[in-house]
């Protein structure tokens, strides 16, 4: 069952403050979900001087000819990312513009994957990053894929671009906002409700208890609950 894998690939990159690697990150989330590629491109991030920073398990050649073609200016995933803040399912871009369709097709020539998944991401430094994962699943399989594990890779998307910024760039790390709901769940958490529990109080499903829990754990990067609801006491977030 993929069910624990979200907490073992958090809880693995957690231990390793020290000498974070994003490209070990990225071959666990890729061997571990069974996907073809993953990828990051971060743009104008602080602490890194070049205008892309890229982490991803492509084959360096193709690594390297996307850079040195510029293909960023053309790549449909990243214009269509960036113009608004949910993730873009490829299956859903338009072919009809030749170059668009060109691009899109030397991409599958070497082999990333007929699915792909992107998730945008909007930094607190202004900074802007998108994380991407493709898969040879069939239209009917990724569907039920994106259903079953989407939540995981919208916050691993996020855990890893933090743990760039952090470990790799070595970026301060703003203290984070927490919303109306993140509070609810994690003050409600601090007094030692369940999920459950905090899901009657609130009105809400245990499952929506359980995400925003989550999301805030990668905001604080927490390895679980305990410690988001230590850290969120500490930095007086609740």
């Amino acid at each position: 069952m993929l069910n624990d894998i979200f907490y073992e690939i958090v809880e693995d990159v957690n231990k390793v403050v020290v000498g974070f690697s994003g490209h070990d990150f990225l071959i666990n989330i890729s061997k571990k979900y069974y996907l073809s590629h993953v990828a990051y491109f971060g743009f104008n991030l602080p602490g890194h001087d070049a205008d892309v920073f890229i982490q991803t398990n492509y084959s360096d050649k193709w690594a390297r000819r996307y850079v040195t073609q510029n293909s960023v200016d053309l790549d449909p995933i990243v214009n269509e990312g960036f113009r608004g803040i949910l993730p873009v399912d490829w299956r859903t871009l338009s072919r009809n513009n030749k170059k668009v369709k060109k691009f899109m097709d030397e991409s599958w020539d070497v082999k990333l994957g007929r699915q792909g998944l992107s998730f945008p991401i909007r930094g607190a430094h202004g900074e802007m990053a998108l994380f991407s994962i493709h898969s040879h699943l069939s239209d009917d399989g990724w569907s039920e894929f994106r259903r079953d594990y989407m939540r995981d890779f919208q916050l691993l998307a996020y855990h890893f671009h933090n743990n760039i910024l952090e470990n790799e760039l070595k970026v301060d790390a703003p203290v984070p906002v927490l919303t109306l709901r993140e509070k609810q769940c994690v003050k409600w958490a601090s007094a030692g409700k369940t999920a459950w529990e905090t899901g009657v109080i609130l009105g809400i499903k245990e499952s929506t208890v359980s995400f925003f829990i989550d999301q805030v754990r990668v905001k604080l990067n927490a390895v679980n609950k305990t410690e988001a609801v230590a850290k969120a006491i500490k930095l007086n977030l609740i």
